[in-house]
């Protein structure tokens, strides 16, 4: 029997299972995996009973549990029953294979008591007992948790999740005890404590760095403690625990005779600290690993059903293909579109949510959809009868394994507005957003065929509403307007020329596009108010944060806006059109009266821009009437950003993200951060490299201390008059001076690689010194005047005087960087080793967690023993 690796086997399961949290709400599930992580740990300490208890206790446990098999009415399952009591007994037998069957019986059936009697007591025969109703009762539970799969995480953390996750855990916990206590082998138990960690990484659900950085650390410190506790029980073996800690033995000539066990502790720190880095490096370096769906989720939706099903987050799914190292083709296409460049492909739909300040997805509802079929489909909202209409044919071929906007809700990339489509299986069409969507079908290699119709805007004035529908004014016209309302006057400022609402839209995009604002793909700029504050600021971005700007201006300027999210027209050749990952786009979508949803481009295009990215016919460059789109807000010649030249103000941006969610926190391009890094490591390392580096306590000396003079000062204002009393003072210090002076004498020569030997004395390492070094007459002589202060200081009654001991040291440093070559001189001021070897020494001792607990462990045991 082990106790001790049998508890540490059952406290890395339970650290492990931490890991689960995001998936399941509450915290019911966890206390149900605690108790079968103990139940395991019991049944596995009955296994390594004496044999003829263990199988006693085999036999028992079997046939508690085979209870409702031996009670059935059918002679097929009494067999079952019977059989199984029957392994269990026959272990007693010294035969290997019946052991091993008997221990897994064991488990197994200390597992099923278990949660019969934590879910289904009710229904058992004293409350503990299986019954056939008990067992039916957990079956229940079991599908009604299995059911919960379809549900986004976390699911709720009703009883049949809670049972399944206590099976679960309750599994691992069997398994790790069997490989780390029966089989010695808790390097392979880590197999099911990853497995456990695993779990969360096969599902989308969510969850913060720090949360992340916590279950990583629980898990690492559980496997590693079943590693040492392992180590620790090999060890006793030997008969002497033999530990790196000496000075947890409390006699002297037992601790004289303990072994010397530094190298073989600081081998173990180097080996587990390059095992942590090359498990951490490694992922990075595999080419062929791509981010889990983990981090392309947007939260869920109801399916066919009512089910809910997972949804995508277009804007990670979109900055992954821009970002792609090599793009890939999507699709091709055929169209007989009079304007084919202009075509662009729609897939998602974003709005503006007031409740956390970003641009979401507009999530299809199935209760709000019509199914597609060979009918047309719905008709644009709001385009009224009478305005012309520009028809057009595309036939699509996704590629096979489309690397697009994929997801479990499948999208169909079409031109917007689609009024006819063919397309092969189940498909259904939202009825505000015209998305045509499926839950069950797959885009990979799909070809399908879209009738399409874009309005005429110049018909624009021809019978047009007087007002926006309510359904639109109130879902896609609400965004803040700033602080002390900068964004909304920014807005009318720009439109306020422009008479029509598309002039208006106009404006806007010609305000983006005059030249001021610079494509660049590498900016980072969160999604809300401080995100677009930020890149009105530095006016660079791509077509993500052009997209959200003119939405959001268009909107103050009381123009309902969204966002669509898709792929822009691609490149032509020889009539056939090819989209790739690098022509995913989002660009806004204005709503115009009469005419609908309309497209605009603010995102430069060319090659200074996004490639492909065009801007429709009908949104010409604006008219000036004295105000060049773009000028408004540039600074003039010599002007700084913010600064008061020119209208509008745009000097007061600076304090829209304030009062707002995030708005603290202004986002700005990333830059590396390394050489940064360096220049303060270098600049500490000096801070560091001289005051009293080892010994904190004594006065130093050197080009850096300082405390060499306060120590003359205070030796200079000795009162005379008390000259006598306070003469062994002085004695002692100028020791300290001496003592301090051959320190430093010390770390400059470890500095410069002369460090001194364990068994050298003072003289013997000048004369190695001088020796070795070509030192002038004067360097030689301070080299002998430190020698002979400190063996004075050792053995003298009264030492040498401390007054030249400075300069001393300051003529031998210097000596030293004459004779070394460059290389040499640019370590020791950068990285001397008299700063970097306490520092190694620290992270070698700070590696020693578990030496820690090992002597902490040991006195108190001791202490307890002593009191006992």
């Amino acid at each position: 029997m082990n106790p001790r690796l049998t508890l540490t086997a059952a406290a890395a399961v339970i650290l492990a299972s931490v890991s689960v949290y995001p998936l399941i709400q509450g915290g019911a599930w966890f206390w149900a995996g605690v108790g079968a992580v103990i139940t395991a740990a019991a049944a596995g300490t009955l296994t390594r009973l004496p044999t003829l208890q263990a199988a006693v206790a085999a036999t028992v446990l079997a046939l508690i549990a085979a209870s409702p098999l031996l009670a059935n009415p059918a002679w097929s399952w009494k067999v079952l029953g019977a059989v199984i009591v029957a392994a269990a007994a026959a272990s007693r037998a010294r035969i290997r294979v019946l052991q091993v069957l008997g221990g897994l019986i064991t488990y197994v059936a200390a597992l099923l008591i278990y949660l019969n009697v934590a879910f289904a007591a009710g229904h058992s025969f004293a409350g503990i007992v299986p019954t056939t109703t008990s067992v039916r009762h957990l079956w229940s539970l079991a599908s009604q948790g299995l059911a919960e799969r379809a549900y986004a995480p976390p699911v709720p953390g009703n009883l049949g999740i809670t049972l399944l996750a206590a099976g679960g855990i309750g599994l691992i916990a069997a398994a790790t005890d069997l490989i780390a206590v029966r089989l010695r082998s808790p390097a392979i138990a880590g197999l099911p404590l990853l497995a456990l960690y695993s779990v969360r990484i096969t599902t989308n659900a969510r969850q913060g760095g720090v949360g992340a950085t916590m279950v990583f650390c629980l898990g690492l410190i559980g496997y590693l403690a079943l590693l040492a506790a392992d180590g620790r029980d090999r060890l006793r073996i030997w008969g002497r625990l033999v530990t790196v800690w000496q000075n947890s033995i409390d006699e002297p000539t037992e601790a004289a005779r303990a072994p010397d066990t530094r190298a073989l502790a600081a081998s173990g720190r180097r080996i587990g600290l390059a095992a942590a880095c090359i498990a951490l490096a490694f992922p990075l370096l595999i080419p062929g690993v791509r981010v889990h769906d983990l981090f392309a989720s947007g939260g869920s939706g109801t399916g066919p059903g009512g089910k809910r099903i997972n949804l995508p987050n277009p804007l990670v799914q979109m900055n992954g293909q821009l970002r792609a190292s090599r793009p890939q083709t999507v699709l091709t296409y055929h169209t007989d579109a009079s304007k084919p460049q202009e075509q662009y492909l729609q897939v998602y739909v974003l709005n503006y949510d007031a409740a956390t300040g970003k641009w979401g997805l507009v999530v299809p509802q199935a209760q709000a959809s019509t199914q597609v079929g060979s009918g047309p489909l719905r008709a644009a909202p709001g385009v009224v009868r009478g305005i012309p209409e520009t028809t057009s044919k595309t036939r699509v071929k996704l590629a096979t394994g489309v690397t697009g906007y994929s997801s479990k809700l499948a999208v169909l990339p079409l031109p917007y507005a689609p009024a006819r489509l063919q397309v092969a299986g189940g498909w259904q069409e939202d009825n505000s957003t015209l998305m045509v969507y499926s839950v069950t079908e797959q885009l990979s290699g799909l070809s399908y065929t879209v009738t399409s119709t874009q309005p005429d805007p110049e018909s624009r004035e021809l019978g047009l509403p007087t007002s926006d529908p309510e359904s639109i004014a109130g879902s896609y016209l609400s965004f803040p307007s700033g602080h002390h309302q900068e964004l909304a006057k920014l807005a009318r400022k720009i439109t306020k020329h422009a008479r029509t609402p598309i002039d208006k839209g106009a404006a806007l995009q010609g305000y983006f596009t005059s030249g001021d604002f610079k494509y660049n793909l590498n900016v980072k700029l969160p999604d809300n108010l401080a995100g677009l504050t930020s890149f009105l600021q530095k006016k660079q971005g791509y077509c993500q944060q052009f997209a959200f700007a003119m939405a959001a201006l268009a909107r103050l300027a009381g123009i309902p806006s969204r966002i669509a999210v898709g792929y822009t027209a691609g490149s032509e050749a020889h009539g056939t059109w090819k989209v790739t990952t690098a022509d995913a786009h989002a660009w806004p979508e204005l709503y115009i009266r009469g005419a609908g949803w309309l497209r605009f481009e603010p995102t430069p295009g060319g090659t200074t821009g996004q490639g492909t990215a065009i801007q429709p016919d009908y949104a010409p460059a604006p008219r000036t009437h004295g105000i060049t789109p773009g000028a408004t807000t540039s600074p003039g010649a010599g002007a700084r950003l913010g600064s008061t030249a020119g209208p509008p103000n745009i000097a007061k941006i600076q304090k829209l993200g304030e009062g707002f969610a995030g708005g603290a926190a202004r986002a700005a391009p990333r830059h590396s951060i390394v050489r940064q890094v360096l220049l303060a490591v270098v600049i500490v390392l000096r801070l560091l490299g001289r005051p009293d580096r080892r010994h904190p306590g004594g006065p130093r000396l050197g080009p850096r201390s300082r405390r060499l003079d306060d120590l003359s000062l205070d030796a200079q204002r000795l009162d005379v008059q008390r000259l006598d009393a306070r003469r062994l003072d002085a004695q002692k210090l100028d020791a300290e001076l001496a003592h301090a002076a051959w320190r430093e004498l010390r770390d400059n020569l470890a500095d410069y690689g002369l460090a001194r030997r364990a068994s050298e004395s003072p003289r013997a390492l000048a004369g190695r010194v001088a020796a070795t070094l070509r030192l002038d007459p004067a360097a030689r002589r301070a080299l002998d005047r430190i020698v002979w202060a400190e063996e004075r200081a050792r053995y003298a009654t009264v030492p040498l005087g401390p007054e030249t001991l400075r300069a001393d040291t300051a003529t031998v440093r210097r000596a030293l960087s004459r004779e070394a070559d460059w290389v040499v001189r640019c370590r020791a001021w950068l990285l001397p080793t008299s700063t970097l070897t306490p520092i190694r020494q620290g992270l070698q001792q700070s590696l020693d967690v578990f030496g820690w607990m090992d002597a902490a462990g040991l006195r108190l045991r001791d202490r307890i023993r002593q009191q006992g």
